[in-house]
């Protein structure tokens, strides 16, 4: 049972950080872009600790206020963790020792229409879903490295265990 109340606590513990951060988000990540007219797909919100970007294979330090793009992964380090707020109002939390990636996303902010698969490869992840769930719930996808997870709901944790960067 000690291994039970731990993970309530851990769970706790990231359901108020990600509680915290959802209520210090103010900006819509929805006219971030690169410079390279990219669409973003989100905003980087939040950084705490060691948090590194993955993109195109090549590892970077994250800044609040960085693009994010389909395709860009980020790690977290011991003490590490990160915010993300998609183009739909999603919004991402990721715990420390964790990896996370997002594989593909799409949005129309007139029709709403849109589509969402985020990868959690270790490590926690918390979501809290946006307005693609909201118009088509079966067009979030959350996959782990054992499960493709569909969203029947607005708020989640996914724990994807202490598998190898």
């Amino acid at each position: 049972m000690p291994g039970n109340t731990r993970f309530q606590l851990l769970r706790h513990a990231l359901v108020v950080w990600c509680i915290a951060v959802c209520l210090g988000l103010t900006s819509s990540p929805a006219t971030a872009q690169v410079a390279t007219a990219t669409p973003a797909a989100g905003m980087v919100k939040r950084v705490a600790g060691a948090v590194s970007l993955v993109r195109d294979g090549v590892l970077s330090p994250v800044q609040p206020g960085l693009a994010v793009l389909v395709g860009d992964g980020f790690r977290t380090g011991a003490d590490g963790a990160i915010a993300l707020a998609l183009a739909d109002d999603t919004l991402l939390s990721v715990g420390p020792d964790s990896e996370l990636q997002v594989t593909a996303f799409s949005f129309d902010s007139t029709t709403q229409d849109g589509q969402m698969l985020a990868s959690v490869w270790r490590g926690t992840a918390a979501f809290v879903t946006g307005l693609i769930a909201k118009r088509a719930p079966t067009n979030v996808r959350v996959q782990t490295r054992t499960v493709v997870l569909g969203v029947r709901g607005t708020e989640f944790i996914v724990d994807a265990g202490r598998g190898a960067p």
